[in-house]
C-alpha cells in the first residue's frame, strides 16, 4: 500500500528596526501591515484546523 507524505516547512524571520531601512514607511503603516499579516495567518490556521478536525 503506497503512502504519500507531504510537508512544507517555511521559515521566516520578521524583525523591525532601522537595519537596511528602505523607503519612507511610517511606524503606523508598519504596525498596520504587521497586524494584517498576523490576522491573515491566524485566519488561515483556524480554517486549516476546522478542515482537519473533520477528517477523522
Amino acid at each position: 500500500m503506497p503512502i504519500e507524505i507531504r510537508e512544507l516547512v517555511i521559515k521566516t524571520e520578521v524583525s523591525t528596526g532601522n537595519k537596511n531601512h528602505v523607503g519612507n514607511v511610517s511606524d503606523s503603516d508598519l504596525k498596520n501591515l504587521k497586524k494584517q499579516v498576523l490576522e491573515e495567518c491566524k485566519r488561515m490556521l483556524v480554517e486549516n484546523e476546522k478542515r482537519n478536525s473533520h477528517k477523522r
